[in-house]
């Protein structure tokens, strides 16, 4: 799979911070700690979001000292409260244990998941297409813009743009 199939703009790591995407169709492809970063800033001024999650991770409204009991009540209270959807609160939970990675502090994460244009897309990168990404069961999604996260499987593996 090349990268470099991809027409569009392609920022990777920190390159989207302060860039506009006024009236663009913007995808992220990033685990959920870094999502939760990049998404509320994007969707903020993107036509369109579409975060391709390559695995959710706990996130918190704020750093939680303490005990990984206290963090986990947070993180679970957190996702409840700002995720009324069963199911997107569910392809949102970690299979893994709380702590086991670093935590994403990601106040605006949830909100911005719930704008109308922001979509979550959970199924594998399979492709980038020259007009945006497919995914695994074959759908392609048009973007204009494609952010990779730092630690993406795409942005670490230096494929070409």
């Amino acid at each position: 799979m090349r990268l470099g199939d991809f027409q569009g703009e392609v920022l990777r790591g920190t390159e989207w911070f302060g860039h506009d995407f006024a009236g663009q169709r913007v995808a992220v492809v990033a685990p959920g700690r870094e999502a939760a970063q990049i998404v509320p800033e994007v969707a903020a001024t993107a036509r369109s979001v579409k975060v391709f999650q390559e695995e959710p991770d706990w996130v918190v409204p704020m750093p939680v000292p303490g005990p990984n009991v206290l963090g986990i009540a947070v993180a679970r209270v957190f996702l409840r409260w700002q995720v009324k959807d069963p199911w997107i609160r569910r392809l949102l939970t970690p299979d893994r244990r709380f702590g086991s990675r670093k935590t994403a502090s990601g106040l605006g994460y949830y909100g911005a998941l719930r704008r109308p244009g922001c979509k979550l897309i959970t199924w594998p990168v399979y492709a980038f297409a020259p007009h945006g990404i497919r995914t695994a069961e074959g759908i392609e999604h048009q973007a204009d813009v494609v952010v990779l996260g730092a630690s993406s499987l795409f942005a670490t593996e230096g494929l070409p743009a």
